[in-house]
């Protein structure tokens, strides 16, 4: 099946300079250092790399460009690890690259060995091989598309495996400009393979893997349009800020549990004048490992979690009968609100409904 369409060939050629324009942005945005964004880098280049390839492949001018024949191949089998990693360092920032983990890039480097003899043939070897390529199927293609094959399923469930360990701060992550796209490089990652699995077995011919290049190319698009909107995600949020501090998950976890039982047994939280600097220096613990634990461990900000209480508190106070004398303000103030239009904003975001129509339903 020869694709004749000219359509393809736009939309690659547009994906290969997307690939460049995010490539050169993230260099120049500062980020340079952080070992995600550097995996994430990877990413971009391959990705560019492979939709050129497609490019040459579907217009059939790599018979043009011999010399770059199967340079793709080895660099395929980078994409998984370089996705693996560059999702690792953003939950472990503090984490530094050691020989251990550059070893999720042997796969590539053994298939670069074995197809120097190929690189260093004579063009007449090289187009006999392409030949072989379009007319069926060359052993090349069937023994690393089953190992590329079998690399994806197993990076794909150590992805699985990491998101599903920090599955708590997944919500929060979502909305980081910069995990947002990891997370969908994690979904083409996860349609790549589904595809690339059928096509192996089912429909295995050069042709048929224009899927894929299509499927990066229109994600790349995707990248570029949060790029000119101006929703960089290459700038440090203040979710990596947090991750990046030295307080671990099982730390977040233990001070938000002293920081519930304080309110549950002080109700600190009535206290109209209860800031996050005086609730650290009941705890005697920063302010900023406060935040952080909220954030990462319930998904909101710090006055949204004590909101969460007074609106409990005065809920409580709204359901006894003996406080139907009491004025609304009275309630509110009771509760730690120091206004009633910062009381009935709070009540009617966390409840959906306002403070007088909930009192009504116990009078």
């Amino acid at each position: 099946m020869e694709i004749q369409s000219s359509y393809f060939s736009y939309l690659f050629a547009l994906g290969i300079g997307q690939s460049a324009l995010l490539t050169m942005a993230l260099l120049k945005s500062g980020q340079r250092k952080s070992l995600s964004r550097i995996f994430f880098l990877m990413i971009l280049i391959i990705m560019g790399i492979e939709i050129l390839y497609g490019l040459l492949y579907q217009t059939r001018n790599i018979f043009d460009f011999v010399h770059l024949l199967r340079i793709n191949t080895f660099l395929v089998l980078a994409f998984g690890p370089a996705l693996f990693l560059a999702l690792y360092y953003y939950f472990n920032p503090k984490k530094t690259f050691t020989w251990l983990t550059a070893l999720h890039f042997l796969p590539g480097l053994l298939t670069f060995l074995y197809f120097i003899p190929l690189f260093l043939s004579s063009k007449v070897v090289k187009i006999e091989y392409l030949d072989i390529m379009f007319s069926g199927t060359h052993v090349d293609s069937l023994i690393f598309g089953g190992i590329r094959r079998l690399q994806q399923g197993i990076y794909l469930v150590l992805i699985i495996r990491l998101l599903w360990s920090h599955r708590m701060r997944l919500k929060l992550n979502l909305g980081s400009n910069y995990f947002r796209p990891l997370f969908a490089l994690f979904l083409l990652f996860t349609f790549m393979w589904v595809f690339d699995i059928y096509r192996y077995f089912f429909s295995f011919d050069l042709y048929t893997g224009i899927i894929n290049t299509v499927l990066m190319s229109s994600l790349l698009l995707y990248l570029t349009i949060k790029l000119v909107s101006k929703e960089s995600f290459f700038k440090e949020s203040e979710i990596e800020k947090y991750a990046s501090s030295g307080l671990s998950a099982s730390g977040e976890s233990d001070l938000v549990s002293r920081i519930k039982s304080l309110f549950e047994k002080q109700k600190v939280y009535t206290d109209q004048t209860l800031t996050l600097a005086l609730l650290s220096s009941k705890l005697a613990i920063s302010s900023t490992y406060i935040s952080q634990a909220i954030n990462n461990q319930l998904g909101v900000n710090y006055n949204d979690f004590v909101n969460e209480w007074r609106v409990k508190e005065a809920q409580t106070l709204l359901q006894n009968p003996g406080n139907h004398n009491l004025t609304l303000l009275y309630i509110a103030q009771s509760a730690g609100f120091n206004s009633s239009s910062a009381f009935n904003a709070a009540f009617k975001k966390i409840t959906k409904t306002t403070p007088s129509e909930f009192r009504k339903q116990f009078s």
